[in-house]
């Protein structure tokens, strides 16, 4: 048993492939993310651990800087709940869990936590190429607007946000497997303006994260 590695694009695994590590391209979006990896995960090996690398836009309250490679401590959607007038309750209030409770884990709703001593050995093994831990917000869109950002970071105490990563969460604490997520800052999320990304660079330096990783797996699994 392995590692998966699992990207949305080509372009955010490129340096991994080209170095000879196996990787698995989703498509972008949470549904091609579970479509793809689920897939996988009952037609191949199962792997010890499902590592998801690419890149996110980082909250402006944060503080974190752009080119940065941040570490998942959890995942969480942002948008399955409910919104009332008195304001946004998460899928708790519905009642209905998005995986049941096993004898593994809780039910689980919107959050998918981490296993907090996997996310401690691959900061360790990972060293200064990781520049922060903490919880990510996945989405359906890409924010582009400052307030609604800063608003999302308030509501959830996220510091980034992709429309991946929590979905591979899911699919992975449904088959009981442990997931990691390592993303590159290609943006902070404010009033869009696409000529002060960064992707290439944010790409490459999770990658480099990444590599460190795999070449750490014996430590890390």
């Amino acid at each position: 048993m392995g590692i998966a590695v699992l990207a949305a694009t080509e372009f955010e695994v490129a340096l991994l492939k080209a170095a000879g590590y196996p990787t698995l391209v989703a498509g972008m979006g949470a549904v091609n993310t579970a479509h793809a990896l689920g897939r996988h995960l009952v037609t191949q090996e199962r792997p010890s651990l499902v590592l998801q690398v690419g890149i996110a836009g980082a909250y402006v309250p944060t503080g974190i800087a752009v080119e940065s490679v941040l570490m998942a401590s959890s995942e969480m959607f942002g948008d399955v709940g409910v919104l009332t007038p008195e304001g946004w309750l998460p899928a708790e209030a519905i009642g209905i869990p998005l995986v049941p409770e096993t004898a593994s884990h809780p039910a689980l709703f919107n959050e998918y936590p981490c296993e907090a001593a996997l996310v401690a050995r691959a900061k360790s093994i990972a060293g200064s190429a990781i520049a922060h831990t903490g919880r990510f917000l996945t989405l359906a869109q890409c924010t582009g607007v400052r307030t609604l950002g800063d608003a999302l970071h308030a509501r959830f105490n996220v510091i980034c946000e992709s429309m991946e990563g929590a979905a591979a969460a899911q699919v992975c604490a449904i088959h009981d497997i442990p997931f990691l997520e390592v993303r590159g800052v290609s943006n902070l999320v404010e009033d869009r303006a696409r000529e002060t990304w960064r992707i290439r660079e944010a790409a490459e330096s999770a990658q480099a994260a990444v590599r460190r990783l795999l070449e750490g797996a014996r430590r890390l699994i």
